[in-house]
């Protein structure tokens, strides 16, 4: 089976309980998420935006909200299936698409801003997909992506803890056995798997973006009562960040 097919089938399955994770998104980070994407965009509304890997559609629903003319694009139809349900709530006006964030069947120079979260990670080749975006850019578009260092292997036991615990406390089904079942071949095929700052920065460069700046965004985390308290419990924490650059 080839890479891309594995990707789109682990998302497949995992886009119901993905999305509930989208619902149960605390309003403090809904709002620091807003206010970032907002700075990042000049305040400016009426803008095209992409989104791509928009998953349930955490970005696109909140560029939409921010008046701008938003296209979403996503590997997995059950994905962008649970996107539009999210959208239709909402009576957001969003065009989905699904698609290749390495490929985009999209024209040049269209879109003010690309975007995403939680995407770069997951790239076979990052480069590729951010030439893509690139073209896809007009002339001093930006471009503004969220990750974490997901896989740090200083981070594993840790991690492994916070896997078990969480499982054990919320009685579900062991996603991460179907995770390691999907990813596990995969890892060494994924440039930023384990998502380092300079590596991250090398690969826009090499994109060809100038103005390329990364910050931890700690506080994007959710820190909602319900949802701090989980976290304390597990003891479960990775760095995110933020990445902005130019065309």
């Amino acid at each position: 089976m080839e890479t891309k097919e594995i990707i789109q089938n682990y998302w497949d399955y995992r886009s119901e309980t993905y999305n509930t994770s989208f619902a149960d998104q605390s309003e403090e980070e809904r709002r620091l998420l807003t206010n970032m994407l907002s700075t990042a965009m000049d305040n400016r509304t009426d803008l095209k935006v992409l989104d791509v890997g928009t998953g349930p559609g955490v970005l696109a629903l909140i560029a939409a909200e921010l008046d701008n003319n938003v296209t979403a694009v996503d590997l997995s139809e059950k994905m962008i299936e649970k996107a539009r349900e999210n959208a239709l709530m909402r009576s957001l006006d969003i065009e989905f698409m699904q698609g290749d964030a390495e490929k985009l069947e999209l024209p040049d120079a269209h879109f003010d801003v690309v975007m995403n979260k939680y995407l770069l990670w997951t790239l076979p080749e990052p480069t590729k997909a951010l030439t893509e975006w690139k073209r896809v850019l007009k002339d001093g578009g930006t471009i503004i992506a969220i990750d974490g260092d997901w896989h740090n292997e200083g981070l594993i036991s840790r991690t492994i803890k916070c896997i078990s615990n969480a499982i054990k406390m919320l009685k579900k089904v062991n996603y991460q056995r179907v995770y390691n079942k999907h990813y596990d071949p995969l890892k060494n095929d994924l440039p930023l798997f384990s998502l380092k700052p300079e590596r991250v920065i090398q690969h826009f460069k090499e994109a060809g973006f100038e103005n390329v700046s990364i910050e931890r965004m700690d506080n994007l985390f959710s820190s909602s009562g319900k949802s701090r308290k989980l976290l304390d419990i597990i003891n479960c924490s990775s760095p995110v960040y933020v990445i902005k650059a130019q065309k």
